[in-house]
């Protein structure tokens, strides 16, 4: 009887390039906000709220797939 091969590489996974720019954006807006290097446009202002909003969901999807990547 024959064992099957066994695979020493792990299958590539492919990254939603959205999900990183998101990430990207929403982390480069948090470390703007308290300190303004940058100025904000105002009609990106008057959705700060929304902003944060969706910057911690994403982050918070963010330490969920961090747990999980550690347990495969």
């Amino acid at each position: 009887m024959r064992r099957k091969r066994q695979e020493y590489y792990p299958e590539k996974e492919s990254v939603n390039l959205f999900v990183v720019l998101g990430f990207l954006v929403f982390g480069f807006y948090f470390l703007n906000y308290p300190f303004k290097f940058i100025s904000i446009p105002e009609f990106v202002s008057n959705y700060d709220s929304w902003i944060i909003f969706a910057g911690g969901v994403l982050l918070i999807f963010g330490v969920i797939n961090y747990f999980q990547a550690k347990r495969r």
